[in-house]
Formats: structure tokens, sequence, C-alpha cells
């Protein structure tokens, strides 16, 4: 797996490096590459910080979704095409919500990667950020024709 290709993909889905807070597209506060602002974070994060600091949060980040990633993928026999369309998703979503994903997992596991690309558009997750998921899937599909 190309990690530094994975983190400047991810950083570019994530619309850059952006050093003061935003509310992203569900209306949650955001700063950096996509690093959700928590409560404990707010007297830090609710005003303009350094590139340095957004890069130790996207990385703090981005470790976390390597890890996750790893975590949904156990027992699984991938490509690291389809990690990293598993890691771009819990980057986006968390583990916790990745979990939810379950006929998506079951497809993951039993190497069904175009089952997994329908179980990918039949979710919230499509419908709330399509034009993104679109490119996930379609990073997926080449899991297909590598495996052939």
């Amino acid at each position: 797996m190309d990690i530094e290709t994975l983190r400047d993909n991810i950083i570019k889905e994530e619309g850059g490096i952006i050093l003061e807070p935003y509310q992203d597209h569900l209306g949650y506060w955001t700063i950096g590459a996509g690093h959700l602002i928590r409560d404990n974070e707010k007297d830090e994060l609710m005003k303009p910080i350094t590139k340095e600091r957004a890069v130790e949060l996207f990385m703090k980040d981005f470790n976390v979704a390597l890890n996750d990633m790893e975590i949904f993928t156990e027992d699984m026999s991938l490509d690291d095409n389809a990690k990293e369309c598993v890691a771009h998703m819990v980057f986006q979503l968390g583990l916790p919500r990745l979990q939810k994903f379950v006929k998506f997992k079951e497809c993951l596991k039993n190497k069904d990667i175009a089952g997994a690309m329908v179980e990918m558009k039949d979710s919230r997750w499509y419908n709330q950020t399509t034009n993104r998921a679109n490119r996930i899937i379609a990073k997926m599909q080449k899991s297909i024709t590598a495996d052939v």
C-alpha cells in the first residue's frame, strides 16, 4: 500500500488543509484536513491554527484511520486497493459508523467486491457525500479488475 499517496488523496478529498474552523456539509465544526473539532478541543481549535498544527492533527487522524482499517479488514483477503477504499471510508465515517455497514463488510469477507460496491451505494454515506462516494466506488472497481 502506498501510504503517501493514500495520505495525499485523503487530504485532497477533505478539500486540502484549511487553517480556520469551518462547518462541514452536515454542520459539524471541522479544521485542517477533515479534523472534527470535539467539545474538549473547542478552546484551541475554534480559531485559526498553524499549518504545522493542522498537519499534526491530520496525521493523528490518518494513523487512527489506518489502524481502524486494519481492524475492519481483519481476517479478510483484500488487495491494497480495496483496503485503501476502506481507509477512505473509515477516515470519513469513523470505525463505529463503518461497522454498521454489515452487508458491505460481509461482501468484503467473501471477496464480493461488486456486492460491496452495491452496499456502498445503498447507504446514507452515499446520499450525503455522493461525489466523494462515487470516487471511492470507482476506485473499488479496480479491485474487481485486479482480481480477474
